[in-house]
């Protein structure tokens, strides 16, 4: 299998890059052999205004790879690997190398689609819908003066009182 590794550098030993859209490099390794099939120079997309994301997609996709491992990968990334029918492993740290060990191990997670911060997330992620409203997930933070917190995406909450100056509103 294909597999494509946003990364800093070229080879096995360089950093995994968090970012997919403006990862300067993606090493393509065959996951059964271990070894480099391709490196893809994304530099440009560093510098682009808008549609790294998408662009750096589609140079993956056309490079016929299976899967992606790298940190995050945003909602307009993700429906074009999606629907290339790449795989989708993000939170992945270390260097090129440890990502693909680690891969081959079976220790990734294909992810279900983009969370609801808008960027792919580990097991588990919610599907990413573009509508407005809060996301899936029980929240339960504490604001300022104790105000309860509204549930955001994946159970994190947002404490807010509604008060002004420190003070709680009656």
């Amino acid at each position: 299998m294909k597999v494509a590794i946003s990364a800093q550098g070229k080879d096995g030993s360089s950093a995994v890059d968090p970012r997919f859209g403006r990862a300067p490099w993606f090493v393509i390794m065959d996951s059964d052999s271990g070894e480099i099939v391709e490196v893809i120079d994304n530099q440009a997309a560093q510098d682009a205004a808008h549609g790294a994301g998408i662009n750096a997609a589609t140079r993956v996709a056309e490079a016929g790879v299976q899967a992606v491992l790298t940190g995050r990968v945003g909602p307009k990334a993700f429906t074009v690997l999606d629907a290339a029918g790449i795989k989708v492993v993000s939170d992945v740290q270390g260097s090129v190398q440890q990502a693909l060990d680690a891969f081959r191990k079976g220790s990734a997670t294909f992810d279900s689609g983009p969370s609801s911060d808008g960027h792919s997330s580990g097991p588990g992620a919610v599907s990413y819908k573009p509508s407005a409203g809060a996301g899936a997930g029980a929240g339960g933070g504490r604001g300022k003066c104790g105000g309860k917190g509204r549930g955001g995406g994946g159970g994190r909450g947002r404490g807010g009182c509604g008060c002004r100056g420190g003070k709680q509103n009656s």
